[in-house]
């Protein structure tokens, strides 16, 4: 066991903003399912990296406090899921960079719904963060099932990383000494959870400690936190499937809700109650404000490490200052002194124009706005202070309005630019006044590729390389060829939520576009790129846990940290007077994959861009291999107006050589038959030939998750479609209506051809 390589990914940990971090030894997980235990996704796994976050002690006391549908600054639990995904991707990165192999997993929301095989649970994770955080003795269960620990009570969240690395385990917690079995989680349980076909108590065994809780209905516990019904009407007496989607059919959704068992959840030696601040008990600080902690510096760190995060402008104000114009804060936070405001915006448009399939900012800049409020709030908390984050969501009436005018004040300090607004509300008396971030001046005579290149680098991303735009002018003609004119089709989901499956379809030809499409002007191509772990791939659907959802995760953050990347290198070229425009498919070649957290640019998008730019070369299925992680990379192109030295083309010939040997196992691994007839690109000086697809039966399979053998079945799911032998606008109405209703919200695929490829197994 190594300590130092532990106290390194510890410190890690902590540094990307865990507040617990533990490690737990594989064989704490001997008891487990196959189908859902970390040694089932990776059986050649040696412990298991733990996570958790605290949510800050406002956003459970002061959410849901008239009614559960009305989460307040609960709402920010996305973000730490959000968050959570980053530190298990990211430190996923780390241990593979030290040669170890590694699986990160998702925070939340991939899982099977129903019994699959011979696991006979519902709703049932790849493997469960509850049970990882007890494994790493950072936990107990609660009576409520949720984990304890000794520090916040269930007000945490966990992710875990599943690695062969030799980490040093954490001691268990002793079992069932956490929960004083108050049962104030039973009391104020709105769907009845715990006692109504509620199975008693079961306990989990780990290293000769048991750890107990109530065996609840899962049905009724996801009758408004999953399915969104009201909870506050009567329900049936059985709650199972057929009665939440009868439910949903004659009385229709209400919305998402805060977790009462939460709320009124806190461990009894940090338990105290103020019904003058809010309903359910609080948690006593560990330390107090009365400490007089100095807010000076903490104010000039918290805005110094906000505006080096992504936040373009920071804004203090006083409650005073608010209640001058007949606004009180305190509707927002009973202490209320000031309130911080942030904006996040979106990368200027410049010229570019709206083609092709250009990066939604939206996505980028919700994350960072979101994060900036909640680790300023957590700072403030640390201190001592009370502080809630909020966004201009989650909230109706009053509080809703004084969002709205406190997003308007934002606005004026960005000048209106796109943007996300976000707020912390404290009882920390800060002292007012706004700071905003500048565009930097690229220095005189400094290289700009060079530039771009370490700034790049510096954001995290795997690879980077540069093209002119001359190398794509180069393949027009035979681009064009090859893929303009083709018939595509697009499906607009029209069904009912949860309950029925139908969808629009519209057709549109392909066509085939250059950097100058994206941008007028354009003189030169960023293309950066962020790997897939290649345990990630080399495990996905393998028995014996079939879990797709490791993969399907690394499909989407990969794509968010590009996002995120891209955003904050195109904003410091605005400031050295460069115009930009990201795209995830810059000549138009690739399409979607279904997933999760919605259709994302599946593994053959930027293939050219990819290779223009000196990463890689075109496999025969037409994907992208690099010479450092084979095909498991993933990248977003940014055309710009700067003149940037390109990058030298990678060993074309080289790096296909086993395609060039005969192997076809991409093609062949098709489960649609979609691989065209081989044609050739020349790239340079060197021709490739490559399969190009009938975009249509892809899609059939990929995009829109019609085939069970493309991943959809490891998750349980039902959606199956008999591929016609043409594909047809009608044909895919119909084949839409086939898709499992439930299932089809969360969606995971693969691109299957790919997952056969040798080059996914080569790694370093």
């Amino acid at each position: 066991m190594s300590e130092l390589l532990t106290a390194e990914l510890k410190s890690m940990a902590y540094g990307l903003g865990a507040d617990l971090v533990g490690v737990g030894n594989i064989e704490r997980w001997k008891n487990c399912p196959p189908l859902m235990s970390p040694a089932g996704i990776l059986p050649t796994a040696r412990s298991v990296l733990v996570c958790g976050m605290h949510h800050t002690d406002a956003m459970i006391e002061i959410g849901g406090e008239n009614s559960p549908h009305e989460q307040g600054s609960y709402v920010y639990q996305m973000l730490m899921n959000m968050h959570l995904d980053v530190m298990s991707y990211e430190i996923g990165r780390r241990l593979e960079d030290l040669g170890y192999r590694t699986v990160p997993i998702c925070s939340s929301n991939i899982w099977r719904y129903r019994e699959y095989k011979d696991l006979k649970s519902t709703f049932s994770p790849d493997m469960s963060h509850i049970y990882a955080s007890i494994a790493a003795g950072l936990t107990e269960l609660g009576y409520s099932g949720i984990a304890m620990s000794p520090e916040y009570g269930p007000r945490n969240r966990f992710v875990s990383i599943i690695t062969e690395a030799p980490l040093v385990p954490s001691p268990l917690l002793p079992g069932n000494t956490v929960c004083d079995r108050c049962m104030l989680c039973v009391k104020n349980c709105p769907t009845e959870a715990f006692t109504r076909e509620s199975k008693g108590e079961v306990s989990i065994e780990i290293e000769g400690r048991r750890y107990t809780r109530c065996d609840k209905s899962l049905w009724r516990c996801s009758w408004g936190e999953h399915f969104g019904l009201d909870v506050e009407l009567p329900k049936p007496e059985l709650v199972d499937e057929a009665a939440i989607l009868r439910n949903v059919e004659t009385v229709g959704l209400r919305g998402g809700t805060m977790g009462n068992c939460i709320k009124v959840c806190v461990p009894k030696d940090r338990r105290v109650f103020d019904k003058s601040y809010c309903s359910g008990p609080r948690r006593r600080k560990e330390i107090s404000p009365a400490s007089e902690a100095p807010l000076r510096p903490l104010q000039d760190r918290f805005t110094a490490e906000m505006l080096a995060d992504g936040a373009d402008s920071v804004v203090v104000q006083t409650r005073q200052a608010w209640l001058d114009r007949g606004v009180d804060l305190r509707q927002l936070l009973p202490d209320a002194e000031s309130v911080v405001s942030f904006a996040v915006t979106h990368p200027r448009a410049s010229a570019a124009a709206k083609a092709g399939n250009p990066v939604d900012w939206g996505g980028p800049a919700h994350y960072l706005g979101l994060k900036v409020a909640f680790f300023t709030a957590r700072a403030l908390e640390k201190a001592g202070y009370c502080a809630a984050p909020y966004a201009v969501y989650g909230f109706s009436g009053e509080g809703k309005a004084l969002l709205s005018k406190l997003g308007d004040e934002v606005s004026r300090s960005v000048d209106g630019v796109p943007h996300e607004a976000t707020f912390v509300v404290t009882s920390a008396k800060l002292e007012p006044g706004s700071r905003r971030a500048e565009a930097v001046p690229l220095p005189e005579g400094r290289d700009a590729g060079k530039a771009v290149r370490g700034l790049a680098r510096g954001l995290g991303v795997d690879l980077v390389g540069i093209s002119g735009t001359d190398r794509f002018e180069s393949l027009r003609k035979d681009l064009t060829r090859f893929f303009d004119g083709e018939e595509l089709l697009d499906a607009r989901e029209t069904g009912k939520r949860w309950l029925t499956s139908s969808a629009d379809v519209t057709a549109y030809k392909r066509r085939v576009l250059m950097p100058q499409d994206h941008l007028n002007g354009a003189r030169s191509v960023i293309v950066l790129g962020y790997r897939i772990p290649a345990a990630s791939v080399e495990r996905n659907c393998e028995p014996p846990a079939e879990a797709i959802g490791p993969y399907a995760f690394a499909a989407y953050q990969s794509r968010k940290s590009l996002d995120l990347a891209a955003m904050k290198l195109m904003k410091a070229m605005a400031g050295w007077g460069a115009k930009t425009a990201a795209t995830w498919d810059l000549c138009g070649t690739g399409s979607y994959a279904a997933n999760p957290r919605g259709p994302q640019a599946n593994a053959f998008s930027n293939r050219i861009a990819a290779v223009c730019a000196g990463l890689g070369t075109l496999t025969k299925g037409g994907f992208v291999n690099t010479p450092e992680f084979g095909p498991n990379v993933r990248f977003v192109a940014i055309v710009t107006d700067m003149e940037l030295a390109p990058d030298a083309l990678a060993d074309l010939a080289g790096l296909r050589a086993e395609c060039d040997e005969g192997c076809d196992r991409c093609v062949g691994h098709c489960t649609v038959s979609a691989f065209k007839d081989p044609v050739k690109l020349k790239i340079g000086k060197t021709a490739l030939s490559f399969h190009p697809v009938e975009q249509v039966r892809c899609d059939w399979a990929l995009r829109y998750g019609l085939v069970p053998e493309e991943g959809v079945k490891y998750t349980g799911s039902k959606s199956s479609a008999p591929l016609p032998e043409t594909v047809t606008a009608e044909a895919l109405a119909d084949g839409m209506k086939r898709q499992d209703t439930i299932l089809k919200i969360r969606p995971c695929v693969s691109e299957m051809c790919m997952m056969a490829c040798p080059y996914v197994r080569s790694q370093r």
